[in-house]
């Protein structure tokens, strides 16, 4: 009889362990699956914000477009500074969209070819790098009379606010269309050429043409404002006077 209890006792204590074994998986597979809809959830907002951010890309510069015009005091040294970053930047921004096509200017992520050649053989992103230039360029214009050390912290601002922008509210919404879209051959792309800084090992395969006719149908518009917040940089300063 004290041999039966004993495996009666024994089976229960069995039972018992089978059941809290089942019971911590249910709960162990219940936490993955809230902690997976919870990625998701966050996936979901930053592809969100990432969304709206590309869609309005070319509203962020405002800000300081009106800050700098506000305390425009341009002189030699900053023309001449400021005007170097500005062409380094157009002519860079030019040539990445003779490449990309006129696609890649809609509201959302598009484009029909992965491009890897011409200045994407060395930068994933080299048309914000010309961006970038850009303001880095209109940033020293506006602020020569201030000193080296404003235009210093002027163009490190600048430099920050458009890099920021672009990796969080941008960038991850582009990766994401052409992981979707080119799957292998992009994630290869994306390993062998680094987001912002400069890649100068050759790559195994280049993709792409430069073609001048999307650059006449976008950036004529890109040259006029330019060309315009210059000229408005200059008459504010007095440099040019009417």
């Amino acid at each position: 009889m004290q041999n039966e209890d004993i495996k009666d006792k024994d089976f229960v204590n069995q039972v018992d362990n089978v059941n809290q074994s089942v019971n911590d998986n249910l709960i162990a597979s219940k936490l993955y699956n809230n902690d997976k809809k919870d990625d998701k959830k966050s996936d979901k907002k930053r592809n969100l914000f990432a969304l709206i951010g590309f869609r309005y890309r070319a509203l962020f510069p405002i800000p300081l477009v009106i800050f700098f015009l506000i305390i425009a005091k341009a002189n030699v040294l900053s023309i001449i500074i400021g005007s170097i970053f500005i062409i380094l930047g157009s002519v860079l921004r030019v040539i990445c969209l003779g490449y990309l096509g006129v696609k890649s200017r809609g509201e959302e992520p598009m484009i029909a070819n992965l491009i890897t050649t011409g200045p994407y053989r060395y930068s994933r992103n080299p048309v914000y790098i010309a961006n970038t230039f850009i303001a880095l360029g209109f940033s020293i214009l506006a602020t020569g009379e201030y000193g080296i050390l404003y235009s210093l912290l002027a163009a490190i601002f600048t430099t920050l606010y458009y890099i920021l922008y672009y990796n969080y509210f941008v960038i991850p919404a582009e990766e994401e269309f052409l992981e979707s879209k080119f799957k292998d051959k992009y994630i290869e792309y994306k390993k062998a050429v680094p987001k912002w800084l400069i890649n100068f090992k050759p790559l195994e395969k280049e993709y792409g043409r430069f073609r001048f006719l999307p650059v006449i149908k976008t950036e004529p518009w890109t040259w006029f404002f330019i060309i315009l917040l210059y000229i408005t940089i200059l008459l504010k300063s007095n440099i040019i006077k009417i």
